[in-house]
């Protein structure tokens, strides 16, 4: 049953904290060359995929030092891969300048947002009329990889590698799909691990925008999630999506500067 009301405020340190252990569980899942490195207040992903915000270094909290940042970034594995530098407010800006001294560019800022029961606004909008929204299958996992990849416009390939039926096999892990007449228009991915759950790939691909889509599923996937004993949902926002999370709920908790390879 979903929690009536959550006991703890959110704080971004906590969220933060819940992003990490997500991607070393994504890591651990991946296997092969994919694998996660601290140093300091500084964490090092690398999943092997061909994206800048799946390989990089996370500032895990505004103590990070651009000492530590710059070793993660030394990291032989991470060389011929296309990363990132997430920075969050408030560090030193000694750490953007290692960013910039390796020819990185700055990228959008990512909000990093949140939000706890209560779920009566959740309901109403899951509750899309025209939509049906589905829990995904493990073996049915490239019904969510070609959504999302039509969504975020790149090759599907880029998901395939990622959202694997032993993935979806894995605790916590799950994906869904909304079909309207049989015919699938969007499609998230959803991470639960102990009080959080963690939205991701929320995704509808152009012909299916503007019409509720993609916030009812982001409603029943957090909803979803405080039912499997979660109370806080997270998520980092893109520019186009800002609005719709904060519709279903979502505060902004900080802003988030990001550094890419080009």
């Amino acid at each position: 049953m979903a929690r009536a009301s959550a006991t703890a405020p959110i704080t971004a340190d906590a969220v933060t904290s819940a992003l990490s252990a997500a991607g070393a569980d994504l890591a651990a899942a991946l296997g092969g060359k994919a694998l996660v490195r601290t140093a300091g207040d500084a964490e090092l992903w690398i999943t092997g995929l061909a994206l800048a915000q799946m390989n990089g270094v996370l500032t895990l909290r505004t103590s990070a030092a651009a000492d530590d940042v710059r070793d993660l970034l030394d990291f032989d594995a991470l060389k011929n891969l296309p990363h990132s530098v997430q920075v969050r407010p408030g560090c030193a800006t000694s750490i953007a300048e290692v960013a910039k001294l390796r020819g990185m560019v700055e990228d959008e800022p990512v909000p990093l947002m949140a939000m706890q029961p209560p779920i009566e606004r959740l309901q109403k909008i899951a509750n899309h009329p025209r939509l049906s929204i589905r829990r995904l299958n493990p073996e049915e996992a490239t019904i969510h990889t070609a959504i999302a990849a039509a969504g975020f416009g790149v090759p599907p390939e880029l998901f395939e590698a990622m959202v694997t039926p032993a993935l979806l096999a894995r605790p916590g892990y799950r994906a869904y799909v909304g079909t309207v007449d049989g015919r699938p228009v969007t499609t998230a991915f959803g991470f639960i691990s102990g009080d959080h759950v963690g939205i991701f790939d929320v995704a509808t691909p152009p012909d299916h925008r503007a019409r509720g889509y993609g916030a009812a599923l982001t409603a029943h996937v957090v909803l979803d999630g405080f039912n499997a004993g979660a109370s806080v949902a997270y998520l980092q926002s893109s520019p186009m999506g800002l609005r719709v999370y904060e519709r279903l709920g979502f505060q902004t908790l900080e802003t988030w500067s990001v550094w890419i390879t080009p």
